[in-house]
């Protein structure tokens, strides 16, 4: 769930999100004039990691940049990095693969010392927010009339949207879409799984689908009080002991091959389309 921070923490929550990010990050802060401890954090990064600067463009009347020069050199010497520069840019937020801030805050120096209020959200937990941001940076930014940069960087650059499934017993989405439900248990039959395990006693004879993790007798005992974050036993694609709940069957290492078997019929569907 989106919190609230201010002052420090916002601070110390936009470091931790560079240090942190695995595929990119995007910083988005009219004026960027980097600290130690800032430059560290860009510093710890893979060089893999794609790291994109969106800064104001000053009007003619000023050639200076909202970008130090101390800052744009040290960022220069970094791998896979892109600036961006975009006229009127008052907008500031920070986001990576998986977190975001959206702030009051310049990445600056002096913004270590004002008042400064913010919101911190996660991806997982609040998947539209994260994707509006990221909505928002590509058509109310890149694509504007201020902007610097041209569709082919933006092709580079943007990442794509990972592969997100919901489903539950009568409906499923996808990316957002919403999937017949006929056509997605149809996956089932490509999936390398033949038969699942019950969540409470581990029974092997039900069929694997993760929506009805239980067999008949223990669903009969947890229809009983309905409690969908009671705590079960056993994972429904191995049979692992591990925690679960109705909600998620899977341990984490089920969850991945599930998703990708998922994704790759869902792929199928999309291209004979």
């Amino acid at each position: 769930m989106a919190e609230l921070i201010t002052d420090r923490d916002l601070r110390h929550a936009i470091e931790s999100e560079i240090r942190n990010a695995n595929k990119f990050v995007f910083i988005v802060s009219p004026y960027i004039d980097l600290d130690e401890d800032m430059m560290k954090a860009f510093n710890s990064l893979k060089s893999e990691v794609v790291k994109i600067i969106v800064y104001r463009q000053s009007d003619k009347s000023n050639f200076k940049s909202g970008i130090s020069n101390g800052s744009r050199e040290f960022l220069k010497s970094l791998p896979n990095v892109e600036f961006v520069a975009v006229k009127n840019l008052h907008a500031k937020f920070y986001i990576n693969e998986e977190v975001g801030v959206i702030s009051t805050m310049n990445l600056t120096k002096s913004s270590n010392h004002n008042y400064e209020i913010g919101v911190d959200i996660n991806r997982e937990e609040d998947d539209e927010m994260y994707f509006e941001c990221l909505e928002y940076l590509l058509k109310g930014i890149f694509l504007g009339q201020d902007s610097n940069i041209d569709i082919e960087r933006i092709k580079n650059i943007i990442p794509k949207r990972p592969f997100i499934l919901e489903a539950n017993a009568k409906t499923v989405f996808i990316n957002g879409e919403v999937l017949d439900i006929n056509t997605f248990k149809s996956f089932h039959d490509f999936c390398n799984t033949k038969h699942g395990y019950c969540i409470r006693c581990s029974n092997t004879e039900i069929s694997f689908y993760p929506n009805q993790p239980f067999c008949s007798k223990c669903f009969l005992e947890w229809n009983k009080f309905k409690n969908p974050d009671y705590e079960e036993k056993y994972c429904h694609r191995c049979g692992m002991e591990t925690n679960t709940e109705i909600n998620e069957p899977l341990c984490d290492n089920c969850v991945e091959v599930y998703e990708f078997e998922m994704e790759r019929e869902w792929k199928k569907t999309k291209v004979k389309k």
